[in-house]
Parts: C-alpha cells; structure tokens; sequence
C-alpha cells in the first residue's frame, strides 16, 4: 500500500510494520543521499535483492545463482541500470558530486557496469542494516509504555517542531542538529538496547600465533598459525554476567554510556575492523524513529506474536524479522 497522507488527519491506516519502517527509510535516504530521483521506482527491486542478499556472499556455482536466484539477479540488474539513467539528478547531494567526481577520476579502467554496481552495493550498504533497525527498534518502543512516554517527551522537548507538509524553499524551517539529536539520550540508549538484541554479525580472525581457548565446559581448542577463527559476537549479547535480564528489552541500558567502550557489546563488529558506518547507521535510524515516534501514533493489533529474527540472514548484521507485525497509524495532529 502507499504510506502516504490519505483522508483525515485523524484516519488509522494498517500496513505491516517491516513494511512501513522500510518505505519510511528508504525513500528519505535515497533522496538525501543521491538527489531528486523517483525513489519509489527502485524500492521494488531493491527490496526484493536485499531479501536474499546474503545468498550472493557465498562461492556457489553460477548455475545456482541462474536457476535459483533469477528474480533477484534481474532485480540487480535493474537497479544497477537505473544509476546511468540517474546519474546527473536534479539538485545531487553533495555525497554524490564526490562520489561522481571520484569515479570520473577513474573512468579509464571503471566500466558503466562497475558504475552500476558500485552504487548499488552503496545503497545496500547504507540501508540493508538500518531498515531492519528501525523496524525492530519501533516495535520494541511502541511494546514499552514507559519507553515510548519517555522518548516521545525528550523528542519534544529537544528537537525544533516543523510542519508535517512543510515547503522546502521555506528558510524559517530548523533542520535537526547532531547535537540536538545526541541530546536524546534515552532514544540513543534504545537504539543501543535493540542492536544488543539483533545485532549478530560474524566476524572472521586470522591467528597469528598458536593461541589456546579455554571453552566454559572445560574443554581447551588449540588454534594452530595461520587458522581462521568465525566469532559470534552476539553471543556476549545474551551474557547475563555483562547484561543482567538479557533477554528483556530494557530501554534505559544504555543511558550515558559510551557503546563502543561497554565490554560485549559487539553489534558493529569489533577491533580494527569495526564497522566505519555505524556512525552514519545510528543517526539514519535516529532520526527516522525521531520522526516516525513525533508525527505518528500507533496501535499494535497483535501484542503475542514476538518475531523472530530471520534465521539465513543472522551473522551479517541485523536481520530482518522472520514475519511482518500487523500495525495501525495514524498522523498526530
């Protein structure tokens, strides 16, 4: 269906919630990162690429790939067509001058394919995580009464109200600030719960030494030089010794603390190697939930039905849910 304005103001609309937290990120995202295109002609194809994208990442044989993965090869294909076709948009962001002026730079061993697929895996990389965060960092607010009172209020008392409909040529009109948005401290700490929660990526170590592991049954695995290593880091996740009630979304975990330096807490990978986006990740699913939790109310029909994350997709960042939640909304007036 169309997430858009229809009726009254006051009309509850249903949908799913993977649904509308997906056609709520994508489309702002892409036009804040690309420029004036039709983003609603790409969501289709990428939506149904990103759904079996963990299947490209492994060496299967290209008969696989033909047989099994049609449907998404020729939504790849699609999508990687339509960046020529948008190249030059109307008012570009600044991101993608750079990224043009970048490319340009090497068009002598830089084909219109690379083009193609190199924008593609861009927007996979921007969104393919943050669309199963907003989804399950709203379902978790909107099933903590308490949580959601308690973002609502510093939302409102921190972030400059606009029009809903607003003219963008209308200078009077605050953009939200980084600074305004880290002063939400408890919409920050539930964020940082909920990837605690479904954050599960893999992460791969070389040794560089022969190491022993001492394992909690008492058994010790030798790990010779050169071996590799397949840590899961979610599993310190669930580690009552670093998070009491691990299993409980709690909402306020995280307050004035520093994520990257809370020990387990591994949702973006770890070391060196920690995900250079999460920066970038954070504050896109900040400021959709800032967004979606000001303008809109809610009403979750089915409050028994807790999904699951989507089990191929656990250890490449944060699945999406196994099944869509059924939900009303409605724009606040």
């Amino acid at each position: 269906m169309e997430l858009e304005k229809k009726g009254t103001m006051s009309e509850w609309l249903s949908t799913g919630l993977f649904e509308f937290s997906h056609h709520m990120i994508y489309q702002p995202s892409t036009l804040s990162l690309i420029g004036d295109i039709d983003p609603g002609s790409l969501e289709k194809d990428f939506c149904l690429f990103d759904k079996n994208f963990h299947n490209f990442l492994f060496p299967l044989p290209h008969w696989f790939y033909s047989w099994f993965l049609s449907r998404e090869i020729q939504a790849r294909t699609r999508l990687n067509e339509s960046w020529l076709k948008n190249r030059d948009p109307r008012n570009p962001s600044k991101l993608h001058q750079a990224r043009l002026a970048l490319l340009d730079n090497h068009s002598d061993w830089l084909t219109n394919g690379d083009y193609g697929a190199f924008l593609t895996a861009f927007l996979w990389v921007s969104l393919g995580n943050t669309i199963p965060g907003v989804f399950w960092s709203l379902f978790y607010i909107l099933q903590d009464t308490k949580a959601l009172e308690t973002i609502r209020q510093e939302i409102n008392t921190h972030l400059p109200h606009f029009p809903l409909y607003l003219d963008s040529n209308d200078s009077s009109i605050e953009d939200w600030t980084p600074e305004q948005l880290d002063a939400c401290v408890y919409l920050e700490s539930a964020i940082n719960e909920t990837l605690r929660l479904v954050g599960a990526p893999f992460m791969i170590r070389k040794c560089i030494r022969p190491t022993e592991i001492n394992l909690q049954d008492g058994r010790t695995i030798t790990v010779k030089t050169g071996e590799n290593l397949a840590w899961f880091g979610a599993a310190g996740h669930y580690d009552e010794n670093l998070f009491p009630q691990p299993r409980n979304f709690v909402f306020d975990r995280f307050l004035n603390k520093k994520a990257d330096n809370v020990v387990g807490y591994m949702p973006f990978g770890a070391g060196k190697s920690m995900c250079p986006g999460r920066f970038f990740a954070k504050y896109e699913i900040k400021t959709c939930l800032a967004m979606l939790l000001r303008y809109m109310d809610y009403k979750l029909p089915d409050t028994e039905t807790i999904p699951s994350p989507k089990r191929a997709r656990v250890g490449f960042g944060v699945a999406p849910p196994n099944k869509d939640v059924p939900i009303l909304y409605r724009f606040r007036t």
